[in-house]
């Protein structure tokens, strides 16, 4: 589908246009769904204006079970740019349609990638862009700062997991207005800078902005949860890119603590229903208001302080396992040879010690087993707290 230009292009410049991707009977479609979706449940900030106030506003939660909004995350033109580009099968991390209504501001210059949100600490993941109108000088265009994503950034480090060095913030005279017209696709990079412009218009400017993670670069945090209904709105090879969905809720968070002896050693705590792994309820963190919830770092921490005395800096995400009634959202972490080696609360064993009848849930090895699979490319999360102060800190 892409040519090696367009390909090489995407890698040096961060970004590639194909103009007129998407038909105008398919925005149609968009906007239909979209009419059908209003924006009314607000974000998690409560000073946030009520649409459709002049801001900056996104679809209702799940809104994405709608076939008319549906069918465009299957879209074959979208998909399969996406999959050559990453070189591998992907994964929806997020369904956004944004809604600037008249005289909502614009967003300074920034990148996406962040290691506190489920659809931005996936370690190679990209936004697809569809605007349904021209972002014009009314309207506001997006501008891009081409080869401003800086991919030499990533690297390796002395955990499993890659290292992110600060971001680097292009000069204003870097951005680009790319001319984006209503069915083009941007298809940009996560670390690509960009920003936008007030829409000075009396339309609403509204545009697709979803985003897709290669399957083997899981979110860091975790991925935002589906509902079952959306992965339903699809066709059956459809679903395969909705990697986490469920009618459950995510009720409990545990960890997954390895260290490298002799052999691989994991740590558990020892009740008298058998070896748990560290955590227990969890509970949304808030400390950053926004609409993609999944992010359970910062209860699971407290877990870890409370249960086995220790400050882990960073948490990266394993996989979501049935416990009780609800879903437990497991994290991993990777003992270095820095800690200071005193008694912990509980016991290491090695993988060669470990039963499944010992277990109290049944799936534990499971989680090891996937958090050891070196197929997975993982980077570091961290709570929103934590992001807070400097999210390249730790």
């Amino acid at each position: 589908m892409l040519d090696q230009a367009q390909i090489r292009q995407y890698n040096e410049q961060g970004y590639l246009i194909l103009k007129g991707a998407i038909t105008d009977d398919e925005i149609t479609r968009l906007e239909r769904g979209v009419a059908n979706n209003p924006p009314l449940d607000g974000t998690l900030d409560p000073n946030a204006p009520i649409y459709p106030a002049p801001g900056r506003y996104t679809l209702a939660s799940q809104s994405a079970r709608d076939p008319d909004l549906a069918f465009i995350i299957e879209h074959p033109d979208i998909v399969g740019a996406v999959r050559e580009i990453l070189e591998d099968d992907p994964v929806l991390t997020a369904y956004v349609i944004y809604d600037r209504t008249p005289e909502g501001a614009g967003l300074p210059p920034h990148h996406d990638y962040k290691r506190w949100r489920p659809v931005g600490s996936s370690m190679h993941w990209l936004f697809t862009i569809v605007p349904f109108c021209d972002f014009d000088e009314m309207t506001g265009p997006l501008y891009i700062a081409p080869g401003s994503h800086r991919t030499e950034r990533v690297h390796d480090g002395e955990t499993p997991c890659l290292e992110v060095g600060p971001a680097i913030r292009p000069k204003p005279e870097d951005f680009i207005d790319p001319g984006l017209k209503r069915g083009d696709l941007l298809l940009m990079n996560m670390h690509l800078w960009h920003r936008a412009e007030p829409n000075r218009s009396d339309k609403h400017r509204l545009g697709l902005f979803n985003k897709y993670a290669a399957a083997s670069f899981p979110p860091a945090t975790g991925y935002y949860l589906y509902h079952d209904d959306v992965a339903e709105a699809l066709s059956e090879e459809g679903r395969k890119l909705i990697a986490v969905h469920s009618k459950r809720d995510i009720t409990t968070t545990r960890s997954v603590l390895v260290r490298e002896k002799e052999e691989t050693e994991v740590f558990f705590l020892e009740t008298t229903n058998g070896l748990y792994l560290p955590g227990g309820l969890t509970k949304d963190e808030r400390a950053i208001p926004d609409w993609d919830l999944g992010n359970h770092i910062a209860p699971c921490q407290q877990h870890l302080r409370e249960q086995v005395s220790i400050e882990v800096p960073w948490l990266s995400y394993i996989g979501d396992f049935e416990e009780e009634d609800g879903l437990c959202r497991t994290y991993g972490y990777t003992f270095n040879d820095n800690g200071f080696p005193v008694a912990y609360n509980g016991v290491w064993l090695s993988l060669s010690q470990i039963s499944k009848e010992q277990l109290s849930l049944g799936w534990e090895l499971e989680a090891v087993e996937r958090w050891l699979d070196p197929k997975f490319i993982r980077g570091k999360g961290l709570s929103q707290a934590a992001s807070r102060v400097d999210q390249f800190a730790y």
